[in-house]
């Protein structure tokens, strides 16, 4: 799965996006489930660190799901998780039908 998530990536123009930055604090901010989080970027990709007040694998995948649908393009998306001992990691990646797409490293973990 990540042969393919990173020939998604190949394809895109990655670029960082204020009204996805937006969306995405948006999202963080109005979620009671979160109990910390910081979003920080690198080299035009945001890495997005989620401490949730409870927290399961199960949790954390419901969580990412609802944050998925709250901040991808309309036009296509991908992610892959990663399960890492007490804390789960999603590559996601979205894109506009110009090719140019946001990526994400989102790691959810318990507070």
């Amino acid at each position: 799965m990540f042969r393919i998530v990173n020939d998604y990536l190949s394809k895109l123009n990655i670029v960082t996006d204020p009204d996805i930055y937006d969306a995405l604090k948006k999202f963080l901010d109005k979620s009671k489930s979160v109990s910390n989080y910081s979003i920080n970027e690198n080299f035009n990709r945001y890495i997005v660190d989620i401490k949730l007040s409870k927290y399961t694998v199960i949790l954390a995948d419901v969580f990412y799901r609802k944050l998925e649908a709250a901040i991808a393009y309309p036009y296509s998306h991908i992610s892959v998780r990663y399960n890492e001992e007490n804390r789960v990691r999603y590559r996601f990646a979205s894109c506009q039908e110009d090719k140019t797409g946001v990526y994400m490293d989102i790691i959810i973990s318990g507070k």
